[in-house]
């Protein structure tokens, strides 16, 4: 086989593989970071809406912390996290508002824990 072949398949092979792991662990987290973003958004606009919460609300709320809480510990990439705690955004302070959250009862105390949630993540 011509060299230029070997040589032009070995670093197609390079440029594929590192677009690989650029995309899985870098691209791919924080894709999935914007769209819980999103969805949590919508959530607490419906929730500022209402005056209580129903059990499936809370268990969604649970869940949501759980999988925030998650994506904070394993899913991003750290540099990310670094990069939004300077843009004053905190998803660990969220977590904790959205555990919060899912166990108030009065709608004052819902209101300011929503509050409280979309400012750590900087959604208003």
């Amino acid at each position: 086989m011509d060299m230029v072949v070997i040589g032009g398949v070995a670093v197609g092979l390079v440029m594929g593989s590192f677009g690989y792991v650029l995309a899985r662990f870098g691209i791919r987290p924080l894709l999935r970071y914007r769209r819980f973003k999103h969805g949590l958004a919508g959530l607490l606009d419906t929730l500022i809406k209402t005056q209580a919460i129903s059990t499936e609300v809370r268990d969604t709320l649970q869940r949501t912390a759980v999988e925030l809480q998650d994506m904070v510990d394993e899913g991003l990439p750290r540099w990310y996290i670094i990069a939004l705690y300077k843009k004053e955004e905190r998803p660990k302070d969220a977590v904790r508002h959205l555990q919060t959250l899912a166990n108030c009862r009065e709608p004052g105390a819902i209101r300011r824990r929503i509050t409280a949630v979309q400012n750590c993540l900087r959604l208003v």
